[in-house]
């Protein structure tokens, strides 16, 4: 497949991206009506059970279709995209925004994530406190105040983008990424959080930290959440947030 978009009146558009793989775009913002139809969308393609189709990866606005290198007869691209549009046709109807999403925006599962808020974990909790002129404690309570859902999987293993946070908690990624932060540091930035699954790098700004195992390569799902679910943040103490540790680590 040649690299370039094909619009339709249809509410999304298809790019090629190289010879094995087309995005499918739902919209240019971070919504929550316009993520669901990316998700529903994945799961349409899905369920056709395409021979030819090795993965579908959901992001905030877009679905990625990727098509297996090797497969003997691949369809040609016109052929593809009329393929996709009847599967996507039950969509069509749909806006793409807050108002209209309707079923297409339920979550699947809401998943309660224990976060430890001490300062010693969350190593900018002043800094984000002092920016957005409120206490410490309000930023706890607003981070901790209702479920965000999980947008898509990225940047490493089990890693999720969440949100939409509370706009009194918005501030941007940090100028300078850190080049190491802790497995489980929970952090915000543009109304989102994460949370780092590994020690890795990181440009958000470190709230606090979660005892729990976010992923494991050797259990399926391997991954604690999924895109399109719902997670609540509750805050524990330090004590609570070592016990809960210590005892994952001996299970593993």
């Amino acid at each position: 497949m040649s690299s370039h978009t094909v619009n339709s009146t249809a509410p999304w558009a298809f790019t090629s991206e190289g010879d094995h793989c087309l995005i499918i775009r739902f919209g240019d913002r971070i919504d929550p009506g316009i993520n669901a139809r990316a998700r529903q969308a994945a799961e349409l393609i899905h369920h056709a059970g395409l021979p030819y189709i090795s993965d579908l990866v959901p992001t905030f606005t877009t679905l990625g279709v990727y098509l297996h290198p090797f497969y003997p007869d691949p369809p040609a691209h016109k052929d593809l995209i009329n393929t996709l549009t009847g599967l996507l046709a039950p969509l069509s109807g749909q806006s793409g925004t807050d108002n209209t999403a309707g079923a297409l925006a339920q979550a699947t599962r809401l998943i309660r994530i224990p976060v430890c808020y001490d300062l010693q974990l969350g190593i900018d909790l002043i800094d984000i406190a002092q920016h957005c002129k409120i206490s410490v404690d309000e930023v706890i309570r607003l981070h901790t105040a209702a479920p965000v859902r999980v947008f898509m999987l990225g940047f490493a293993p089990g890693m999720g983008y969440m949100g939409l946070s509370d706009s009194r908690l918005a501030i941007a990624r940090r100028s300078t990424p850190r080049n190491r932060l802790p497995a489980g540091s929970v952090a915000i930035a543009n109304c989102q959080t994460v949370i780092y699954p590994n020690d890795s790098p990181g440009g958000w700004h470190i709230v606090g930290a979660t005892p729990l195992r976010l992923f494991d390569p050797d259990t399926a799902p391997y991954a604690l959440y999924a895109p399109g679910d719902e997670v609540q943040f509750e805050a524990i103490d330090r004590h609570e947030y070592d016990r809960i540790k210590s005892e994952s680590h001996d299970t593993q």
